[in-house]
């Protein structure tokens, strides 16, 4: 019997879940549409290609509409077992509501593991195709310029700061190059108008720069030397680590990703904030299928009327809490009050948090 009701139980679950998580996403689309209807127009991209383009948003829509989707098909499912008394008579023949949940929260488990997958291998791909195929249309596109940049290699000794990179042209504009002794003291600076990278030696040249280190013969003084053009073979640094990329780290391969994260903490440990909350909000977010699910599983379903209304608004409650913990963690992860995967983990924790007294409460009534 018990495997019998498991695989009602799932069954239901997934279907009611999937049905509801395709319509959301074809409305997510719908809007995505109407919202770039007017570049389309203005671009004069024909109606089969703007669609075709938009039909490249279904995975990430459709992962966006997971979560909330399946946490109305276990409100809907539980809530109806009540609503029609067919919970007495799972109750009767010796079944605990306990045992009904455990394989809700197994799918839950797999489909975690599911939406992970999906998103690394299709929606992220599909989504940069989106992308590519919206800039060759608008000839826009996505700024990896930066302003006030400042890294540190203290390995190589020397940090650099610029006020502005050229992506486009792998330039750095304002250039300051400080390099310490291995005592720590400051053994030279220069300061350039421009730094050019050569992409065949891997290397910066400095144009219109001022060289300043110290000089015994100049009585302890500051030795000063300004040269039009040279290469600058102690800063070795590669361009990407001078782009924006704040928002392209969710859209690198995951070893990139995870490479670039790791060399940008020793760099750049304030940009390193906000690298590492999106990167971790990447690799956490195939949690939300399972935290909505087990929202809708800790919730009292022991209503007298309107049972699926006051589940669904009991559960909607819930989530609620779940996002305004995490939008608030998130913004200390972004500035450092935290660490970056505690933005993602958090909430996470806090709702099973949440479960779990939920469940206490339900076993004592």
């Amino acid at each position: 019997m018990k495997r019998v009701l498991d695989r009602y139980t799932v069954t239901s679950v997934l279907r009611i879940g999937i049905i509801t998580s395709l319509l959301a996403s074809f409305i997510l689309m719908g809007v995505d549409l109407f919202s770039n209807l007017d570049k389309y127009m203005n671009y004069n991209v024909t109606f089969m290609k703007a669609l075709s383009i938009t039909l490249l948003y279904f995975p990430e829509a459709f992962l966006l509409a997971v979560g909330p989707s399946f946490l109305f098909a276990v409100t809907y499912h539980l809530s109806m077992l009540h609503a029609s008394n067919e919970i007495m008579a799972i109750l009767n023949a010796g079944v605990s509501f306990h045992r009904i949940l455990t394989p809700i929260i197994v799918s839950a488990l797999f489909l975690s593991a599911a939406f992970f997958g999906f998103n690394e291998i299709v929606a992220i791909p599909s989504t940069n195709e989106k992308d590519l195929r919206t800039e060759l249309i608008t000839n826009v596109t996505g700024s990896t310029n930066n302003q006030d940049i400042a890294l540190s290699d203290m390995q190589s000794g020397y940090m650099v700061y610029a006020s502005v990179f050229s992506d486009a042209d792998l330039t750095l504009y304002g250039v300051s190059l400080v390099e310490s002794s291995p005592e720590g003291k400051i053994a030279r600076r220069t300061d350039a108008a421009r730094a050019i990278y050569d992409e065949d030696t891997g290397l910066w040249t400095f144009y219109d720069a001022y060289e300043y280190s110290p000089s015994a013969a100049a009585g302890d003084g500051v030795a000063i030397r300004h040269y039009e053009q040279e290469v600058n073979r102690v800063l070795l640094l590669e361009p990407q680590l001078f782009r924006n990329v704040s928002n392209e780290i969710s859209k690198m391969s995951l070893r990139l990703a995870h490479a670039y994260l790791a060399r940008m903490k020793t760099l750049n440990p304030e940009e390193y904030a906000k690298l590492g909350t999106e990167y971790y909000k990447r690799i956490f977010s195939c949690l939300s299928p399972l935290v909505m699910i087990l929202i809708a599983c800790s919730i009292n379903y022991r209503f007298k009327k309107n049972v699926l209304f006051f589940s669904l608004v009991s559960s909607i409650a819930l989530a609620v809490v779940y996002f305004v913990v995490q939008m608030v963690t998130v913004m200390l992860a972004d500035q450092g009050v935290i660490a970056p995967y505690l933005g993602t983990l958090l909430p996470f924790a806090v709702i099973i948090l949440l479960a779990a007294i939920m469940g206490l409460v339900m076993r004592r009534q």
